[in-house]
């Protein structure tokens, strides 16, 4: 990450869900799955620190950057999905597209934030 540079950092993840079937007969599974907010307790905008100096970032669903990724509250979005689950895993991966803003006056080091990912089903 560069202080001054006049344009954000953008950076692109994963999230990874598997399903596996404990009988023989077809289910359709749904979900939805959420990120939470991190230790900076709000989803706009995530703080990653390092000590107590924050860097602020956001985390979206889609590769544009507008829907922030989220529990559904305060106009955060989820990432749902569904199919029918036959006799083997599924494994679906969902892209994370991340941005840091630009023009933070941040002092050099390592940055940091836990985010956590849950799935409801």
């Amino acid at each position: 990450y560069q202080p001054f540079a006049a344009q954000p950092l953008n950076a692109t993840g994963r999230v990874s869900v598997s399903c596996s079937l404990l009988g023989i007969i077809s289910v359709l599974v749904s979900y939805n799955i959420q990120l939470s907010s991190g230790a900076g307790g709000s989803f706009n905008p995530r703080k990653l620190y390092r000590g107590t100096e924050p860097l602020e970032y956001n985390l979206y669903t889609d590769s544009a950057r507008t829907q922030i990724w989220g529990s559904g509250a305060g106009g955060t979005s989820t990432v749902q999905d569904g199919y029918l689950l036959g006799l083997f895993t599924v494994t679906r991966h969902y892209s994370v597209y991340g941005r840091v803003f630009a023009a933070q006056n941040v002092r050099p080091g390592l940055y940091a934030d836990t985010i956590t990912v849950t799935v409801n089903y």
